[in-house]
């Protein structure tokens, strides 16, 4: 999508307080995340909405086993939060580095705990959307703004959410800056497994 790279680099903070649920949630994971950019902020609404069934599109079981397998080993133990919280109630990130500090490279208690997805009904688009659009009017309030001094960033920023919207909304990847100063990889898993992990 056109000016995707430059908005990549474009790390942005929260301005003021938190006035609801919804961007108090925001805030939050800007306070707990270093670099957070615009696609930071949409995969942040995707999961807490859409959850991780792309990844049961992408990928066979066998694969995922690998791939939480693989992700785990190379993972460096870690301090913090075993979870985090996503906006709403249904999907939480399970954090590598502090999992691989508390139960080393168990990585079919993850698989496990992961696979719960399968069986739960798939979010709406619609809610996705929704979110998008109110992220649209946090932007347009200026409760969200570039770091820098980045001239036209509230116009790229607009701009690149409406070609997301004409591309429909797809999944995102985390944004360069987010990706150099955030170093645990992660999972997103259905809430209700989290006893699978303990």
């Amino acid at each position: 999508m056109k000016n995707e790279k430059r908005l990549s680099s474009l790390e942005l903070r929260f301005v003021g307080r938190a006035e609801d649920r919804f961007t108090s949630a925001l805030e939050g994971h800007m306070e707990l995340h270093e670099g957070v950019g615009l696609s930071d902020l949409l995969k942040f609404l995707y999961q807490s909405s859409l959850g991780s069934h792309h990844l049961l599109e992408m990928m066979d079981e066998t694969e995922m086993l690998n791939w939480i397998r693989k992700n785990l080993e190379n993972t460096h133990p870690s301090d913090g939060s075993l979870t985090e919280e996503l906006y709403g109630k249904k999907w939480v990130r399970l954090n590598f580095g502090p999992y691989k500090k508390k139960y080393g490279n168990a990585y079919q208690k993850i698989y496990e705990a992961f696979m719960k997805a399968k069986n739960m009904k798939q979010g709406r688009q619609e809610e996705f959307r929704r979110l998008v659009k109110e992220l649209i009017e946090v932007f347009q309030k200026r409760r969200i703004r570039p770091i820098s001094d980045e001239p036209q960033a509230l116009s790229l920023v607009l701009a690149f959410l409406e070609e997301y919207k004409k591309s429909d909304y797809p999944p995102v990847h985390h944004s360069k800056s987010y990706m150099l100063k955030n170093t645990s990889d992660y999972l997103v898993i259905p809430r209700s497994s989290l006893n699978e992990i303990s």
